[in-house]
């Protein structure tokens, strides 16, 4: 079943009257997306997505002061869960493709026609949902599941989500408990925090990466594991295993 909740979105565009009449087309199409905010530059769209957390961000390539391409940039390493959409001139629009190791989700050509931005819509629309609904299966009656079985739907989501961004409180939220007290119970049954397994699901695919890719860069390994920064990875991985992501790979 559709959820009936409405996602935000910000539009971020440099021209005044092209920006006003993308906005106007996305009231018109009747999509359960409600206007969190416009800018016409990057760096204030970078402020308005802080404070507004939107689903999904539309934006033009070309603006001054933080073009299109940065603030994909800034999005994908900041905010992984927003979907970007990138508006193009034609002569842009193979720049505005150099986005895609942004997972730019899509590319509009201007004139943006009602067509265009409808199919588009509806295709991020349907991905949303999607995830929204894998943390609303997380969702329960604490009285209807025992604690055990909370644990083992919290172990499954971690199993399935290690390789990307975890958000504790958010999953606690789900099942209507304070994160300190879904981490209590997980423990109980499990022996370790949700952070310390969802580590030690991480470090045992870093490790298997590590000696099964010799080429492959330390810090793409990292990446593959859920950890976007390398140094804060090769941190973690000390940490856990007593030496360095290199050192592992090099030992006989």
């Amino acid at each position: 079943m559709m959820s009936t909740q409405n996602y935000k979105y910000v539009v971020v565009e440099d021209e005044h009257l092209i920006r006003k009449n993308i906005i106007k087309k996305i009231s018109s199409l009747q999509l359960p997306f409600t206007l969190a905010g416009e800018a016409s530059n990057g760096l204030d769209a970078r402020d308005i997505i802080e404070k507004t957390c939107p689903n999904l961000v539309i934006t033009d390539i070309r603006m001054p002061q933080f073009d299109g391409l940065e603030l994909a940039h800034y999005l994908y390493k900041n905010h992984p869960h927003i979907k970007v959409v990138i508006l193009s001139g034609y002569n842009d629009f193979s720049y505005a493709q150099s986005a895609i190791k942004f997972q730019v989700k899509d590319y509009l050509l201007k004139p943006v026609t009602l067509e265009a931005l409808s199919e588009s819509l509806t295709k991020i629309l349907t991905s949303i949902q999607s995830e929204a609904g894998e943390l609303d299966a997380l969702r329960t009656d604490s009285g209807r599941l025992d604690q055990k079985n909370i644990c083992e739907l919290l172990e499954k989501y971690l199993k399935d989500h290690y390789k990307e961004e975890v958000f504790f409180g958010e999953l606690a939220q789900k099942f209507g408990f304070t994160q300190e007290y879904l981490g209590k119970i997980f423990k109980k049954h499990s022996g370790e925090t949700p952070s310390k397994y969802l580590t030690r699901l991480r470090m045992n695919e870093a490790k298997r990466l590590l000696l099964d890719n010799q080429e492959m860069e330390i810090q793409k390994i990292g990446e593959l594991v859920g950890y976007k920064d390398g140094f804060y990875f090769s941190r973690a991985f000390k940490s856990y295993t007593g030496i360095q992501p290199s050192e592992f790979r090099n030992q006989k």
